[in-house]
């Protein structure tokens, strides 16, 4: 899923490429009449687009079946793209860390439009366990990824993301009332962590963090999921501590300055064992390029 802002130029070929591509995304696979359908463009014209597409290797078709699946091009540009965001890599090594101590999986998300994407995962060792894979999109306002992404962002943003995705329920514990959700940002921001309780889904508890970007924006968040039957709000209040000073240390690593004295591991964090990658820097305007 796309952004949906209206851009300042417009090139209506590359538009509907790219809706295209979102549609084959959501839907994993589809044929040529189920597209067009979905898109209310005219067989012959989709064809077209597909045609051109497949020559690039961003469709595939399936000559048995003919339906049409996104293509190994776009696994190239996803591994690119995320080597260039740079924070997964160096989130890897806290992640792994919160998974082998409580042996519960680790998700690292960032806001994408009106949706979290999950970009890194430490998945748990448990028989029964939550782990999103890679490249999954979720609701902002039901997660604590999303919670934690979006408790500090400008009410203006907040009013896109509900505007655009609105607030659907999936279990009768999830925030629909904006101004519900708006309590509980509050909320989150006064104490420094998210919780989905229960909210995106039955039996799943969810706690989050917020990692910040030198400039002291919110660019990402850590959460920690596992059936609510081992994750107990007691429990999750008494990890919280803990998952945020994680944050903070991926922070520190991308050059935020915030409550640094704070941290305490500096550079011997207990997963320093594990080599870091070198924290990410702006390039000097007097460096060549």
């Amino acid at each position: 899923m796309r952004n949906t802002a209206t851009p300042q130029y417009r090139i209506g070929a590359l538009e509907r490429a790219l809706e295209i591509l979102d549609t084959i995304g959501d839907l994993e696979e589809a044929s040529l009449g189920t597209l067009a359908a979905q898109l209310g463009i005219p067989k012959g014209s989709l064809l077209r687009h597909l045609r051109v597409l497949e020559t690039a290797g961003y469709v595939t078709m399936a000559p048995q079946t003919k339906l049409y699946s996104l293509g190994p091009a776009l696994i190239h540009l996803g591994y690119a793209a995320r080597r260039r965001l740079g924070i997964p890599e160096l989130a890897t090594p806290a992640l792994r860390w919160l998974r082998d101590r409580y042996d519960e999986s680790v998700h690292l998300g960032i806001l994408s439009g009106s949706d979290v994407i999950h970009v890194a995962v430490a998945p748990s060792s448990q028989p029964i366990k939550m782990a999103v894979p890679v490249g999954e999109r979720t609701f902002a306002h039901l997660s604590a990824l999303g919670k934690a992404l979006v408790a500090w962002a400008s009410e203006s943003r907040l009013d896109e993301i509900v505007s655009e995705r609105g607030l659907p329920g999936l279990t009768s514990r999830t925030l629909t009332d904006v101004d519900k959700l708006r309590e509980n940002l509050t909320i989150i921001r006064q104490r420094g962590w998210s919780m989905d309780d229960e909210e995106s889904a039955d039996g799943l508890r969810c706690i989050g963090a917020p990692v910040r970007s030198e400039q002291d924006e919110v660019v990402a968040a850590i959460s920690i999921s596992a059936p609510a039957s081992r994750l107990s709000r007691d429990k999750a209040t008494a990890i919280a501590p803990v998952l945020v000073r994680v944050a903070d240390h991926v922070s520190s690593r991308l050059g935020w300055p915030g409550r640094r004295g704070d941290i305490g591991w500096g550079a011997a964090a207990p997963w320093a064992a594990e080599p870091e990658p070198e924290p990410v820097r702006k390039r000097d305007k007097s460096e060549a390029v």
